[in-house]
C-alpha cells in the first residue's frame, strides 16, 4: 500500500471533485472502527462487520447524508482506498484501530476520541436540540409544570440547583442524587424523567424499574450514560445493592462488565436520579447522597386536582416534543445562577433536609436511644426478642429501620441465644444489664422474678 501524509484536496482526481473525496472520508472514518480484522459500528458496537458489510452500509449511507453529492464508481473507490486501504497521517479521514474500550465524555462533539493512533468511542451523543443555535432562556410549560409538582418552594429550587449544576458541569458528576418520593401514583414523577431525558438528551439516558441492571452484573450500558433515572426503587436495608448505589453516586471510577467481555476500570459521570412509591426507610441515617422529597400534591391520580393536571402533563408533553421549546429550557439553566450554600458535591443535610429526610432518618440516633430506652422501662420489659426490636424502633418509635443495628448494645443490652416456642431452633434474646434468664425466667436485682413468657408473648422453652 502507498505511504502518505498529503492532504486528498491536493491530489487531483479525474471524475469527481476531491472535496467530495475529504466530505466523504471524514464521514466514514466518523462511522466506524475496527479491531482484530472486523469492523464496528460507532452506534453498534456489539455486532462485528465484514468489510463488506461496511463499504456497502457507506454507500447507502452517502446517498441519504449527502444528497448533494454525485457518487460515482471513481469517487466511491477513492473513499474506500482513502479510508481503508492508503496508510497515511490523517486520523480524521481513515477507519482507526479501535482498542475496545467506549466512554462517556460529555461535551465531547468527537464520538471517536483518538490517542496515539489508536480510537476509544465516546457513548455520549450532543443532544440535536443544542445545535439549533437559539439563545433565548424561557422554562415555558416545563416551569409550570415544576412550580405544580414541587409544592414547596425551598425543595423545587434544590431540585431545579442541581439539575442546572449537572447541565452547566455536564463532563463532572454530582456527589448526590435526588429521590422523589410520593405515597401516591400519578404526581408526574415519570414524566419529570422524561423531561430530564430530553434536556441530557434521550440517547444519553437510560430509565429503569428499580437498580437491578445498575446494581448487577453487566451492567457497562448504564455506566457508560450521562443521567441513569431509577424508578419505583424499593429496597431491602443493609442490601448490597443499597451498598453499591453508593459508589456509583459519589466515586468517579469504577468496575464494570459487560457481555462476553472480562470487567474493566472504567471512569464515569452519572447523574442519578431515584423514585419511588415507598418510604426509603433502607437509606441510612445522615446519608448525605440522597435528597429526599416528597412530591406528593392534590393532582395526582383520582385526586381533587387531577383533572387539572393532567391537562398541564398534556400541555407539557406537547410543549417538549418541540426541540426548540428544549433548547430554550436548557439555556435558562445554563444561565441559572447558583446559591452560594449549594453544593452539588456535598449535601448539607442540615441546613437543606427536607421534612421527610428527617421522618426517614427519624429524630437522630441519640434521640431513638433515649426514646427507646424510655418505652422499654416503661413497659418493665427487660428481655426482648431480636426480631422484635425492629418493630419497636420502626412501628412505635417512627425510626428508620438502619437504627436497629446497634442500639440494644449501645443500651448496654447482652444478647442471648435461647430457644422457645414451637421452633426447633435458637433465637437471640436482649437481655436488661444486671438480669440474667435461666429456666424460663427472669432474675434481677433485689430478688426480681418474672415469667419468661410475660415478655416472649408465645410458649418458650429453654435450651
Amino acid at each position: 500500500m502507498t505511504v502518505t501524509n498529503m492532504k486528498p484536496h491536493v491530489v487531483a482526481a479525474q471524475g469527481y471533485d476531491p472535496e467530495h473525496l475529504t466530505t466523504l472520508s471524514r464521514a466514514m472514518a466518523s462511522w466506524f472502527v475496527k479491531l482484530d480484522n472486523s469492523y464496528y459500528d460507532v452506534n453498534d458496537l456489539g455486532h462485528k462487520r465484514s468489510r463488506v458489510d461496511v463499504e456497502q452500509t457507506s454507500v447507502i449511507r452517502f446517498a441519504e447524508e449527502f444528497p448533494d453529492i454525485p457518487l460515482c464508481n471513481q469517487l466511491i473507490s477513492a473513499v474506500f482506498k482513502r479510508t481503508i486501504h492508503t496508510r497515511h497521517t490523517v486520523v480524521d479521514e481513515m477507519i482507526l484501530p479501535w482498542n475496545g474500550r467506549e466512554v462517556c465524555r460529555p461535551g465531547d462533539a468527537q464520538q471517536i476520541i483518538v490517542e496515539r493512533g489508536v480510537a476509544t468511542v465516546n457513548a455520549w451523543k450532543e443532544p440535536a436540540y443544542r445545535r439549533l443555535g437559539l439563545v433565548e432562556a424561557d422554562s415555558g410549560v416545563a416551569g409550570e409544570f415544576l412550580d405544580a409538582f414541587f409544592t414547596r418552594d425551598a425543595e423545587r429550587e434544590m431540585f431545579l440547583n442541581w439539575l442546572a449544576w449537572s447541565l452547566q458541569n455536564e463532563g463532572d458528576k454530582p456527589n448526590w442524587a435526588p429521590f422523589l418520593y410520593s405515597a401516591r401514583m400519578g404526581t408526574g414523577k415519570s414524566t419529570l424523567a422524561l423531561l430530564m431525558a430530553r434536556l441530557f438528551g434521550e440517547q444519553n439516558s437510560i430509565t429503569q424499574n428499580n437498580v437491578d441492571k445498575l446494581t448487577g452484573r453487566f451492567n457497562m450500558t448504564l455506566l457508560k450514560s450521562k443521567l441513569v433515572i431509577c424508578e419505583e426503587v424499593n429496597l431491602r436495608p443493609g442490601s448490597g445493592d443499597a451498598n453499591t448505589l453508593k459508589t456509583y453516586i459519589t466515586e468517579r471510577t469504577t468496575a464494570a462488565e459487560a457481555k462476553g467481555r472480562e470487567t474493566e476500570r472504567v471512569e464515569q459521570r452519572v447523574c442519578l436520579v431515584l423514585t419511588s412509591n415507598h418510604m426509603p426507610f433502607w437509606i441510612e441515617p445522615e446519608d448525605r447522597r440522597y435528597y429526599i422529597v416528597n412530591v406528593d400534591h392534590n393532582g395526582y391520580a383520582r385526586g381533587p386536582r387531577a383533572a387539572e393536571f393532567s391537562t398541564l402533563v398534556q400541555r407539557l408533553g406537547v410543549w417538549a416534543a418541540d426541540a426548540g421549546n428544549i433548547a430554550r429550557f436548557y439555556n435558562a439553566l445554563m444561565a441559572r445562577e447558583l446559591p452560594a450554600d449549594f453544593s452539588a458535591k456535598t449535601l448539607n443535610v442540615d441546613v437543606h433536609g427536607t421534612e421527610i429526610m428527617r421522618q426517614v432518618f427519624g429524630n437522630g440516633r441519640a434521640t431513638i436511644l433515649d426514646q427507646l430506652e424510655e418505652l422499654l422501662d416503661g413497659r418493665g420489659q427487660h428481655a426482648v426478642p431480636e426480631a422484635d426490636v425492629i418493630k419497636i424502633v420502626t412501628a412505635d418509635l417512627k425510626g428508620n429501620i438502619n437504627s436497629t443495628k446497634h442500639v440494644m448494645s449501645d443500651l448496654g443490652w447482652i444478647k442471648q441465644a435461647l430457644k422457645w416456642g414451637s421452633v426447633d431452633h435458637k433465637r437471640q434474646l436482649w437481655v436488661r444489664p444486671g438480669y440474667t434468664v435461666q429456666h424460663g425466667k427472669i432474675f434481677g436485682p433485689d430478688g426480681f422474678e418474672q415469667n419468661l413468657a410475660i415478655h416472649l408473648k408465645e410458649d418458650w422453652e429453654i435450651v
